[in-house]
C-alpha cells in the first residue's frame, strides 16, 4: 500500500481555502491502494482550524489525522522508510517569510528526495506564490502579479526532483522555471454541470454579487459608480456579502454606501460547510459576482455567474485565474 502525506491545513475564515483544498484531497481519495495521512491543523500554533472549517473538507473518516505541521513532518519522517510514500506539498497560496527563506527551501528539497529510498515521489500541484502585497504594503508600490518573484535556488531544485509540479498561474511558474500551469483546484467543487447545467443563465438573474478585502480599504467613487453603472444596465439587484470572516465590518461599510437600507449577507458563526452552502445559492441568483478575492470569482463562475473582478489595487491575481 502506498501512503500519502498532504495538508488541508488553510485560513479559518475563508471557505475559499477550505473549497480548494478539498478539491485536493478529493483526487486522492479518489485512488484505489492508498493510505491518506492529512494534515487538518486542529492544533496549529498562530491559526488553528476548527469543527466548523473541516465540515467543508469532505474528510471520509479513513484517513490518519494530524492536528499539527510538527506531528505531520514527524510522521511522514518516520515511515519514508517504511513503505513507499507520496508527499504532496500544499496547495493554495505560497507566502515565504521574511526570514528563512532558505531553510524553507532545504525542508522542502528533503521532502522532495526522501520518499525515493522506497520508490516514491514528491508533487505539487495547485499553488502559487503571492506576488503582489496589499493594504499599507501596496501603498509603498504594488508588484504586479505578472512579475518575476526570486525564489531561492533550492526551491527551483526540488521541483525540478518531483514526479509533477503544476502551479496555478503562469507567473508562478516562471519564478520556478519549472512545471505546468493548471486550473485552481477551487474551480473543481461544487455541482457537476455536466449533471445539473450551471443554473439559469445570467440574463434570467436578477443579482449582482459584490465582495472585497478589508485590506484594500474602500472602495472608491469611481468604482462604486462602476458597480452601479452595471446593475443598472442589466436591471439588477446589488447585494453585498462577505465571503471571509475578516471581512465582515468592511463589508458592513460597503453595504451601507453601496446600497444603503439593504443589509449585507455576512459570514458569521456559520460552518464553513453551511457557509458555502449559502455563498453559492447567492451566486446561482447572480448574474455577475464583482470581487477581488479570487476564490469569490471562482465559485462564482462555477455557479454560473459571469465574475468581474474589481478593486482599488492591482486585480492581476483573480484576473490570471
Amino acid at each position: 500500500m502506498t501512503q500519502i502525506f498532504l495538508s488541508t491545513w488553510g485560513q479559518n475564515d475563508n471557505i475559499g481555502d477550505s473549497i480548494l483544498r478539498r478539491g485536493l484531497l478529493r483526487s486522492f481519495q479518489e485512488m484505489d491502494g492508498v493510505e491518506l495521512h492529512v494534515h487538518v491543523g486542529r492544533r496549529e500554533p498562530g491559526e488553528s482550524n476548527d469543527e466548523g472549517y473541516l465540515s467543508a473538507l469532505g474528510l471520509r473518516g479513513d484517513e490518519v489525522l494530524y492536528d499539527r505541521t510538527i506531528d505531520w513532518l514527524r510522521g511522514a519522517s518516520t515511515r519514508v522508510f517504511a513503505k513507499r510514500t507520496i508527499i504532496v506539498l500544499p496547495a493554495g497560496e505560497i507566502v515565504y517569510p521574511k526570514f528563512g527563506k532558505r531553510m524553507v527551501a532545504a525542508g522542502n528539497l528533503l521532502m522532495a528526495l526522501a520518499p525515493r529510498v522506497r520508490g516514491g515521489t514528491a508533487l505539487q500541484v495547485g499553488a502559487g506564490v503571492r506576488m503582489s502585497s496589499v493594504g499599507e504594503q501596496a501603498k509603498a508600490g504594488t508588484r504586479r502579479v505578472s512579475d518575476v518573484v526570486a525564489v531561492p535556488m533550492l526551491e527551483r531544485v526540488s521541483r525540478r526532483a518531483m514526479a509533477m509540479v503544476a502551479w496555478r498561474d503562469s507567473a508562478t511558474r516562471r519564478s520556478f522555471g519549472v512545471g505546468d500551469v493548471l486550473p485552481d483546484w477551487a474551480f473543481g467543487e461544487g455541482a457537476d454541470p455536466r449533471l445539473g447545467g450551471l443554473g439559469p443563465a445570467p440574463a434570467q438573474r436578477k443579482l449582482l454579487a459584490v465582495t472585497t478585502r478589508w485590506d484594500r480599504g474602500e472602495l472608491t467613487g469611481d468604482k462604486i459608480a462602476q458597480l452601479h453603472r452595471l446593475a443598472d444596465r442589466h436591471d439588477l439587484t446589488l447585494q453585498v456579502y462577505s465571503q471571509v470572516r475578516r471581512d465582515r465590518e468592511h463589508t458592513v461599510r460597503l453595504a451601507q454606501t453601496l446600497h444603503p437600507g439593504t443589509e449585507p449577507v455576512l459570514f458569521e458563526d456559520q460552518s464553513h460547510a453551511e457557509w458555502e452552502h449559502q455563498v453559492r445559492a447567492l451566486h446561482r441568483q447572480s448574474a455577475i459576482v464583482a470581487s477581488d478575492r479570487a476564490h469569490a470569482l471562482i465559485i462564482g463562475a462555477t455557479e454560473g455567474a459571469v465574475p468581474v473582478a474589481i478593486s482599488n489595487w492591482t486585480t492581476e491575481k483573480p484576473g490570471a485565474h
